[in-house]
């Protein structure tokens, strides 16, 4: 029988640890710490094969659960139960994969079950197998030297009690309730373009509330070299033709360095809505539900299009936690058809070598998007200088995201006859094949500055702005879609200038939402 060492923290008005060394059984306390950060470094230390977490459960979270990780090889082969006798704060735990009990739970069925988990952990069941049941008792039977249960006890775990997969039906973070915005103070904004203040969001609608695809939704990311070769600019047009188009969409800006989609958009929402998911992904309550609220509904082109925006400052980056993003990712391919994800630029990855232990990483956001995408579409421009940067960034793209390496596009960005010549698009193939040699390009997409100007100083999309320019229909095709008209007529709009400083100076003046 293997002796289970178990790492506890303290928990006021209750004795658990005397319970357990009563027993003089395979459980052994080897230590009590006063705090989590305490409970961690022993965790590192490789003397516990269970660390018990007695009230203070708040805290433990994604991030918590990945510094025991990395204290281990990143296996978690050091089991996590918690003891709380909050019944949501039990439920969120069981969405973390971790196993809480009440405190009241008897220590025979305590030990028995920190036994259950350190097995578990050194050695996973096989998919399926239910272990605890909710009534506390092990349905896989008795194991020579396992402490069986001595009654009912109330579990709720993550990785193997409840019948069914696990819930994410768990209460949602408190928001100010699903956010239909785009702030300029409610006014009509262009063809079709109707934004509203957050504060007067109507509850979600069927039309914007999730629907799980047939399979999960296919992610696209557009990420491209330092430089900026347009990388917002199609990762917002492709997500509203793609709209238009009648899928469901939801936007992602991913974007640490410099945030920008919902100002392509016309937002003037000063939240971020991809801090709240990460929030509510850290603690366990992510959900497309919950996503949904954290989102932005923009009417665009007659269209709606949901859009999780960036960090409203570049000094938030340390928010976007790895595992959080993940998590966020993942949820939004089970909520919507298409997810389209506007990354940064960096690929670095050196943030940790000043650390001994897990650091937040500036261009995790960037590096999660490319390894969970199914699509990477790399953006350059076909010019002397952004050629040459996007052909050594593919290179830094393969050695850091491998797994990336398949699903790259090169798309070539502000095609044009006064940067690379004559017949512009046949110049810059030849120069990149030449340089890129195992690579194609598979898209030009012309430089139309008129277009662009004129969509950025109304805060529009392209399909509202220029509906029948040739750098739109580039982006049609690139989105695999027929492209659309906008089905409302052309209203007259104020230009930038106007629209967005006076209608936010004027939101402020009347307080109204932003």
């Amino acid at each position: 029988m293997r002796q289970v060492s178990v790492v506890t923290t303290i928990m006021p008005g209750h004795d658990h640890v005397s319970g357990l060394e009563r027993l003089r059984g395979p459980v052994t306390v080897v230590r009590r710490c006063e705090s989590l950060a305490e409970l961690i470094s022993v965790a590192r230390s490789g003397v516990a094969d269970a660390l018990l977490v007695a009230g203070d459960t708040e805290h433990v979270t994604l991030t918590f659960l990945d510094a025991v990780a990395a204290g281990t090889g990143g296996t978690r082969p050091v089991a996590v139960v918690a003891l709380t006798d909050v019944s949501s704060e039990r439920e969120r735990l069981r969405g973390l994969g971790v196993t809480a009990v009440t405190p009241e739970t008897e220590a025979m069925d305590l030990a028995a079950l920190l036994q259950d988990e350190a097995r578990q952990a050194r050695d996973p069941a096989p998919a399926g197998r239910a272990r605890w049941s909710t009534t506390g008792h092990d349905d896989s039977g008795p194991e020579g030297g396992v402490m069986e249960p001595a009654g009912p006890v109330e579990v709720t775990s993550g990785r193997g009690a409840p019948a069914g997969p696990a819930r994410r039906d768990a209460p949602e973070e408190p928001t100010a309730g699903p956010r239909s915005a785009v702030s300029r103070g409610g006014h009509v904004e262009g063809p079709g373009t109707v934004r509203t203040s957050a504060a007067q969001s109507p509850a979600i609608t069927e039309e914007d509330r999730p629907v799980a695809p047939a399979g999960p939704g296919r992610m696209t990311a557009v990420w491209g070299p330092a430089g900026s070769p347009g990388r917002t600019t199609v990762a917002v047009n492709l997500a509203v033709e793609l709209t238009l188009a009648g899928r469901r969409t939801l936007l992602i800006d991913l974007d640490t360095y410099a945030a920008a989609a919902g100002v392509h958009l016309g937002l003037l929402d000063e939240s971020a809505g991809i801090a709240q998911a990460c929030r509510l992904a850290e603690t366990g309550r992510i959900s497309p539900d919950g996503l949904a609220r954290a989102a932005i509904r923009a009417r665009v082109a007659g269209g709606t299009l949901q859009v999780l925006t960036g960090l409203t400052r570049s000094d938030r980056w340390p928010e976007l936690r790895t595992a959080a993003l993940d998590a966020v990712l993942d949820t939004a391919a089970q909520g919507w058809e298409e997810v389209v994800v506007d990354c940064g630029f960096s690929l670095e990855q050196d943030e940790e070598l000043s650390f001994d232990i897990p650091a937040p990483q500036r261009n995790a956001a960037t590096l999660a998007a490319l390894a969970r995408a199914d699509r990477v579409l790399a953006v350059g421009t076909g010019d002397p200088v952004g050629l040459p940067r996007l052909v050594r960034a593919l290179e830094d793209l393969d050695q850091a995201v491998p797994s990336a390496v398949g699903a790259v596009e090169v798309v070539i960005n502000q095609v044009r006859a006064d940067a690379s010549g004559v017949a512009p698009a046949s110049q810059v193939r030849g120069v990149f094949e030449r340089f890129a040699a195992d690579r194609s390009v598979g898209a030009f997409l012309p430089w139309d500055r008129k277009a662009l100007d004129r969509a950025l100083l109304g805060g529009q999309v392209l399909a509202e702005a220029a509906p029948q320019s040739a750098l739109r229909r580039a982006l049609a095709g690139l989105a695999g879609v027929e492209m659309a008209t906008a089905r409302t007529a052309r209203l007259p709009r104020l230009p930038r200038w106007g629209a967005v400083w006076f209608g936010r100076t004027r939101g402020k003046a009347t307080g109204a939402a932003r």
